[in-house]
């Protein structure tokens, strides 16, 4: 099962998961059933987050002998039970249902012949669910309890597919219109299927929603793999009024066997050309009803004198060339009149409308009307009177035009309260008033001069006036109440898991015009008052502990909004913040700089909770080796200039807990900088400077650190840092105290850990006293010599000095005296743990054994035998050279007098690193200029094609794409150099040469 799950997550881009493989011989005998239990199929990157489809179960029917071999599996059914789809367009026009992964072979290749051989005959779907959004096109749709099945030869090329559908609801919106709410649907069609041309013909009369009969002809047709060509004719066969009133959800569910009507209606309309990202096809709808009437037996009055002539046509595809045409519109309560019409054109650009609506409506006598659902109670006066004609985009856009509105919306003393609103809409009053004295679109007044509406216990009350609407747009208003947040679940749909509680009260005002919010003239806006938050609690699957807000307190001005208090808790820990937000209102509308200043104190905080782990199934994925994870280090927003002055008691990272940190974080120019970083740590003190920046690249962050620590326990320390264990693998073997100061720079990777091989720095350390025992490298010298002091050193007050890159450490040469034995070492290691060390050794002979005096004498002979004299005395010079790896060490030792001066060589280590660090940097520089080169020429494109297109800039962006790519590239140039001409740090005059 698992190599079938690594075979598929390597053929498409998702994330395949299904809990089990069920292979029976007697489900579909005598041929072979082969299922997937519990299969779900994830997105990547953008649609990470979403499921594109989970089903219980897929079954499928195989020819028998497949189980025992042979050279192809032949499928004859495919039954799919309880699917949930989701199908996602998303703002970039990008589908979530592209998953697979493009050919990347620049030369044509013989196909292989399939081992799977399709002799499909009958497929089916079992109650599926289906969810279609796509935000380009302003479209979507629901399907629940969706049925369906076909069956045919599909290894014919001309074949005819019989097929049934039903659905117990579809939802259908275009362009925020609802043209199907909850509709029961049901379709039997038999298709011409053409496999040649990917077209499929039909003619039938079997379409039903809910009582609408429809007969419908036509072709759909793959284009190709992003476009579809359709032509459809639909028309409704029944003249009966009552077929069209089924569709109306709240009519229809209740008693609607029973009701008398009487009316005609016509219903017809077409659909034809293609439709992709960018293309939609033409499309009609004709709707008249004439004469209708309905009335519940039981009722008491009916709703009669129904008039509806509708057309809606777009001829060519593009939406601006969509007319609405509701040219009448009359409907009798009783004996209360309503009369309305709408003329919508160009409803992208200009938004011309023709409207008028006038009646009055006694809500409290609906139900003599209609049969509300079974607890639902209404009250209260509609009444209206009020045009308007003109370019609905004079107001939104201030574009030149004609508009003009007049008239009333009023509702007064509304109540409202149903199973579906446990807390009731009450004692509710809003009066809307439109006024143009002279036809002059500027001269438009719109004003809600006292709204007032109660949710439960809680009232609201606003007002606004609108002026100017063509030139400046200016706005005057207020608005002050409270609102239990437990009641947003009414009014929107949260997601499976979410829950939210709490109190919000505010009382704000506002004062000022569009045209300074245009020109990003924030602080003419006049904006005053407060906002509180109380007891609030939210929980969702991102945040299954939820968040608890007891208090936050805010207040506004035309400066800054002012975080006065806030008292929150999450994951144990309890904090406090105030401070103030700058230019708030420009990063809201604009997505423009946002400044600020905030201080926060935690008691306690858990770094690895915050941090999350991953799902079981991405660890799953993980283990199984399928490399599924999408996850990518965090991006600093560019717009955003923060100072936050930090306070935690208690900090725990990993498995080491920071107590009394204090510092600043600032966030600004793309990059988090630490700044001045107490903390007390591992037994000692930790001051640490550093930065994170993801303006030159997002995937490998920069980072840079400086840290000053003192006194700090070598075990802990080693233990509690990966970079220490590479950097320092000693450590592991030193029982001791040490201070340190290090300045480091280096790129992180997508789970941001360091990346190890782009870490360059320098440093010293000072260990002020420890043992070092167990060190394999000084082991196998111990043994070498014969020398049992060296086995375990007692060290105090030793100073080194190091640096490192390219995957290498530099350690300058130290000096060491340990019980009359004096060593000046100095060297290399890698952070694969290679070892390549120097040491120069003055060793009393008086310490040396048996086997090590040997050795000493078998040396001199040596030298002696070459010509180079050797005097032996009371103190021997050694040179001895480590490699090898740290566990596993290789030791040459040597008379100094023959193999030279141990420093000499150290000097020559310090020769070649210096110069790889400038090969490395010349390299780094040359990767520069190509990726700056690179980033210029798709500037130049996008500019030119900006030029030629006539393209408008964007008020959200700089407007200097090549000016922002000059000045990345100064910053990699600088960082470069920087690291390249590093001063060499100075001598410790305490330290013995």
């Amino acid at each position: 099962m698992q190599i079938a799950k690594t075979e598929i997550n390597k053929n498409v881009n998702a994330n395949v998961e299904f809990k089990d493989i069920d292979i029976s011989l007697f489900r579909h005998f005598p041929r072979l059933a082969v299922a997937l239990e519990a299969l779900q199929v994830t997105g990547k990157d953008v649609f990470s987050k979403d499921t594109l489809i989970a089903a219980k179960q897929i079954d499928v029917a195989l020819n028998l002998m497949s189980l025992f071999g042979g050279d192809q599996m032949k499928i004859y059914s495919i039954t799919i039970d309880e699917p949930r789809i989701h199908a996602i367009v998303n703002k970039d026009g990008k589908a979530n249902w592209d998953i697979t992964i493009p050919d990347t072979a620049t030369t044509a290749t013989p196909e292989a012949e399939s081992s799977f051989n399709i002799q499909l005959k009958k497929y089916a779907i079992k109650d599926g669910y289906i969810s279609y959004i796509d935000i380009p096109g302003d479209m979507s749709s629901e399907i629940f309890h969706l049925d369906h099945s076909g069956s045919g030869d599909f290894t014919a090329d001309l074949f005819t597919l019989k097929t049934t559908t039903s659905a117990e609801s579809v939802s259908f919106t275009y362009t925020k219109i609802p043209y199907l709410i909850n509709a029961k649907a049901t379709l039997d069609a038999d298709i011409a299927v053409d496999n040649r041309n990917d077209k499929y013909t039909f003619k039938t009369d079997d379409i039903a929603l809910n009582d609408l009969k429809l007969s419908a002809e036509g072709y759909f047709q793959f284009v190709n793999d992003t476009t579809y060509g359709m032509d459809i004719k639909f028309n409704a066969p029944s003249t009966e009024f009552k077929t069209l009133l089924s569709l109306v959800p709240a009519i229809y569910k209740n008693d609607f066997a029973k009701i008398k009507t009487s009316g005609k209606a016509i219903f017809n309309g077409f659909v034809k050309g293609e439709y992709n990202a960018v293309k939609m096809p033409a499309y009609n709808i004709n709707l008249n009803i004439e004469d209708g009437f309905f009335q519940y037996p039981d009722l008491p009055q009916p709703v009669k004198n129904i008039t509806i002539a509708l057309k809606v046509d777009n001829p060519d595809g593009i939406t601006d060339n969509t007319v609405v045409d509701l040219s009448k519109g009359h409907i009798e309560f009783g004996n209360d009149p309503f009369d309305f019409k709408l003329l919508l054109k160009k409803p992208v650009t200009d938004q011309y409308i023709d409207a008028w609506i006038k009646g009055k409506l006694n809500l409290a006598q609906v139900t003599q009307f209609v049969k509300l659902s079974g607890d639902t109670k209404l009250s209260g006066l509609l009444d209206a009177d009020a045009m308007a004609k003109g370019n609905v985009a004079v107001i939104t856009q201030q574009k030149p035009g004609p508009f003009s509105a007049n008239g009333f919306i009023n509702i007064t003393n509304l109540n409202y309260s149903s199973g579906d609103f446990p807390q009731p809409v009450r004692n509710s009053n809003i009066q809307v008033k439109f006024d143009n004295p002279d036809g002059v679109a500027d001269h438009t007044v719109i004003h809600v001069p006292a709204a007032h509406i109660e949710i439960g216990s809680d009232p609201i009350d606003f007002n606004v006036l609108i002026k100017n609407p063509a030139t400046t747009l200016s706005f005057d208003g207020s608005a002050k109440g409270k609102f239990n947040l437990a009641n947003a679940a009414q009014f929107t749909s949260f997601e499976p898991g979410t829950t939210l509680s709490g109190l919000l009260s505010a009382n704000i005002a506002f004062k000022g015009n569009k045209t300074d919010i245009d020109k990003e003239a924030y602080d003419k806006i006049n904006l005053s008052g407060m906002l509180n938050v109380a007891d609030m609690q939210y929980a969702s699957k991102d945040y299954p502990t939820g968040i608890n807000i007891s208090n936050a307190a805010f207040t506004f001005n035309p400066k800054n909004i002012t975080l006065n208090s806030l008292k929150a808790q999450y994951l144990k820990s309890h904090i406090t913040a105030s401070g103030a937000i700058d230019n708030a209102i420009g990063y809201a509308l604009k997505d423009e700089p946002v400044a600020g200043s905030l201080q926060v104190h935690a008691d306690k905080l858990n770094l690895n909770d915050f941090m999350g782990t991953e799902t079981a199934a991405t660890a799953t994925d993980s283990a199984a080796g399928t490399g599924t994870s999408s996850s990518e280090p965090f991006t600093v927003p560019k717009n955003v200039a923060f100072t936050l002055q930090a306070a935690i008691d208690e900090l725990t990272y990993d498995k080491t807990s920071y107590h009394n940190l204090k510092g600043s974080v600032v966030i600004k120019d793309e990059t988090v900088s630490l700044q001045n970083l107490q903390m007390d740590a591992l037994d000692g003190k930790i001051g640490l400077n550093g930065s994170y920046a993801t303006k030159t690249d997002k995937k490998n962050p920069a980072i840079s650190l400086t840290y000053d620590v003192k006194e700090l326990n070598v075990e802990k320390t080693f233990y509690a840092f990966n970079t220490v264990q590479q950097l320092m693998p000693i450590g592991k073997f030193i029982s001791g105290v040490i201070s340190s100061q290090l300045t480091l720079n280096g790129k992180l990777g997508s789970d941001m850990s360091p990346v190890l091989s782009t870490l360059t720095g320098k440093g010293n350390l000072l260990l002020l006293e420890g043992v070092l025992k167990k060190f394999a490298p000084l082991e196998k010298v111990a043994q070498t010599l014969n020398v049992a002091e060296l086995n375990g050193l007692t060290l105090k007050d030793i100073k080194t000095y190091f640096e490192f890159a390219n995957g290498k450490v530099l350690v300058q040469p130290f000096h060491v005296k340990v019980k009359d034995i004096d060593m000046e070492i100095g060297g290399m290691h890698g952070l694969d743990q290679s070892i390549n060390y120097a040491i120069g050794m003055k060793l009393p002979r008086s310490l040396i054994g048996t086997q090590g005096n040997a050795l000493i004498n078998n040396l001199a002979q040596q030298a002696s035998s070459k010509g180079i004299p050797v005097k032996l005395s009371d103190y021997i010079n050694l040179n001895i050279k480590m490699g090898g790896t740290i566990s596993n060490p290789q030791i040459k030792t040597d008379l100094t007098e023959a193999a030279g001066d141990a420093v000499a060589d150290m000097k020559q280590q310090a020769a070649d690193f210096a110069q790889q660090k400038i090969d490395s940097a010349k390299k780094t520089l040359q990767d520069s200029a190509k990726s700056i080169k690179d980033e210029v020429v798709k500037d130049l494109k996008e500019e030119v094609a900006k030029q030629l297109l006539g393209g408008k800039k964007d008020s959200a962006d700089s407007g200097k794409p090549l000016e922002d790519t000059r000045k990345n590239a100064e910053e990699a140039v600088k960082n470069t150099l920087k690291d390249l001409l590093k001063k060499k740090p100075a001598k410790d005059t305490a330290r013995k040469e």
